[in-house]
């Protein structure tokens, strides 16, 4: 088994498999003491309900206090965001002027599967990310980036802190250092333990990504050229909580923060929905911290902390980025990020189908901004959400980390909240069912438009999407010609109703192919045309002839990118041509060939 890497501020040592076993030994440990201890008390089931809200100063109350849930609306009563709790939160709410309307019920329910009808435990995780590592270590790599609250509180417990890098492995790769010629798309998910949806997404990309190594084009140009690097549980020590709660009570516990206790601790034991002990680490960061959206009650599901980068995980989390980007933006809020700015960010939350871009409060725009837009309205092309700033589409918040992402190092940086507001998929444990009929095909795509656009996002999310590519024959002989035809389109962007600033479609201005080195090794490009005479509309078939005179037999990628009339280029798209002498032999002497 290929060993995980863990990192520490002054050295790098192995993670070893004698750890490993030392920890499933305390965890098996742990799981028998829970076994015999006594029964913890069941939390009250929760109920999420339309609190209706007047003003500007009315929502910020709410989201600076309560468990304001990721999803906003109107109806004949007026604006409202969705709030969890019990009747004595609904009586509070009721006494501070809020009118309230009932959505949902929450039920227990049992499950007889380990995890909540097939969600993957922290243990799963882990090994399956080991599992990568082992069987690939042509395209995986592992880092251990830090250590849990409670694990720097007592070596016995809690987690290590761990990510995957995938890529065509080459000496030096995934190195914990910004100067590579790589670029790197960065995905976490889990910050809020209580998202399960989200480290499941991650799970799928992972296979995805390997399985589709060498058998699609567009995905191993993916991984020839950049990193990929995942964190299916950046929030491990409150994931363990949640999944406690299966097991005690049958339904898991709505933990949204770490583990972080105060002592003495007046928080609800175990969580509620709205009173916790622990830190939102989602509120925590280094840039930003302590605005709109954050509460100093210790028990309040969006409390700050005590200081800016208080908490291990957090600190943990930014030491790792810091290390794999560049900073690539100046000091004030107005500086904007250059053109030449490489690598992208995504965070993944549960749950309002929404793709939000920074700033997260309500300050104006970033400098950056339509870059930002035509970014995230291009992924939301994929999977259907509102898009917007959270203070546009949903409501302010600071000290997120995509605020710190794109504020401290200038990368494009952005948060999913996967799931519906309503229907049988909605809430934070959806039945595990809906992970592949709904969340997983919506999101591919998207996670791969994001990936493709680190090489120069600034340019390549504004500039033209080209679709996948095809070939009159994938496979010819040498000396042919075949023609290579591609949708390219500078109009794809999402329409959701209640987005925010959706961009203006340009006209295609030009579309090129390469063979084999990409536009940034210094390939030379092959003009396209346009299938009907001239490029002068937003979305075109362009088509190229190529003569493979002079190509060897084999393999060879082509890398399609198109033009729009501001002059940006959009990312590339890859296919593959095969040139093979045999195809000008008679049947019975490729067969004596092949045999050969």
């Amino acid at each position: 088994m290929r060993d995980f890497i863990v990192h520490r501020p002054s050295s790098i040592v192995n993670w070893s498999n004698s750890s490993n076993m030392k920890i499933k030994l305390l965890s098996l440990l742990l799981l028998i003491g829970l076994a015999f201890a006594s029964p913890a008390a069941q939390p009250t089931n929760p109920t999420i309900y339309r609190a209706y809200f007047t003003s500007a100063k009315q929502l910020e109350a709410l989201t600076s206090q309560y468990d304001v849930l990721e999803a906003r609306g109107k109806d004949a009563r007026g604006e409202y965001v969705l709030v969890m709790g019990d009747d004595e939160l609904a009586a509070k709410l009721n006494a501070e002027g809020y009118a309230l309307v009932a959505q949902q019920h929450i039920g227990m329910v049992n499950s007889p599967l380990s995890f909540y009808g097939g969600y993957h435990s922290i243990t799963e995780h882990y090994a399956h990310m080991d599992s990568i590592i082992a069987a690939r270590p042509d395209l995986a790599q592992g880092v251990v980036y830090g250590q849990t609250w409670r694990k720097t509180q007592d070596p016995n417990s809690g987690y290590d802190l761990r990510a995957i890098c995938l890529t065509k492995q080459r000496p030096g790769d995934c190195a914990l250092n910004p100067n590579t010629d790589k670029p790197r798309f960065f995905l976490m998910a889990a910050i809020h333990a209580r998202e399960l949806t989200t480290s499941e997404m991650v799970w799928r990309w992972m296979d995805d990504l390997v399985a589709k190594y060498n058998v699609d084009p567009d995905v191993t140009a993916l991984l020839d050229y950049n990193e990929i690097w995942m964190i299916p549980l950046t929030n491990p020590d409150g994931r363990q909580m949640v999944e406690q709660g299966n097991a005690d009570a049958g339904f898991p516990w709505y933990q949204r923060k770490n583990e972080h206790a105060q002592i003495p601790s007046t928080c609800s034991n175990p969580p509620t929905s709205w009173n916790q002990d622990g830190i939102d680490l989602n509120r925590n960061a280094s840039f930003r911290w302590g605005g709109v959206g954050t509460s100093t009650n210790p028990c309040d599901l969006v409390y700050r902390g005590a200081s800016a980068g208080s908490e291990p995980e957090e600190v943990a989390l930014e030491n790792l980025v810091s290390q794999l980007f560049r900073d690539q933006r100046g000091p004030l809020d107005t500086d904007a990020a250059p053109i030449t700015t490489t690598g992208s960010f995504l965070t993944l939350h549960s749950y309002s189908n929404l793709v939000l871009l920074p700033w997260g409060d309500n300050t104006p725009n970033t400098p950056n901004d339509a870059a930002l837009r035509s970014f995230a309205f291009r992924m939301s092309s994929f999977n259907g959400y509102v898009t917007g700033r959270p203070a546009e589409v949903l409501y302010g918040v600071s000290g997120s980390s995509d605020d710190w992402a794109y504020g401290t190092l200038g990368i494009p940086a952005f948060t999913f909240e996967i799931g519906p507001g309503g229907g049988s998929c909605t809430d934070f444990f959806p039945p595990y069912s809906c992970q592949d009929s709904l969340f997983w095909p919506l999101n591919r795509n998207a996670f791969y438009f994001a990936a493709k656009n680190a090489r120069q996002p600034y340019e390549s999310a504004l500039g033209p999407v080209t679709l996948t590519p095809t070939l009159s024959s994938g496979r010819v002989g040498a000396g042919t010609s075949v023609t290579l035809t591609a949708i390219v389109d500078d109009g794809l962007y999402g329409n959701a109703a209640g987005s925010v600033g959706q961009p203006a479609s340009q006209v295609i201005s030009a579309a090129q192919v390469f063979v084999d080195v990409p536009p940034w090794a210094g390939g030379v490009p092959i003009p396209m045309t346009a299938q009907d005479g001239a490029f002068n509309t937003a979305q075109e078939t362009a088509l190229a002839a190529l003569n493979t005179s002079g190509l060897a037999t084999g393999r060879h990628t082509l890398f399609v990118r198109a033009q729009d009339a501001n002059g940006n280029w959009g990312a590339i798209t890859a296919q593959w041509l095969s040139v093979n002498w045999q195809v000008f032999l008679p049947a019975t002497l490729r067969e004596s060939a092949a045999a050969w």
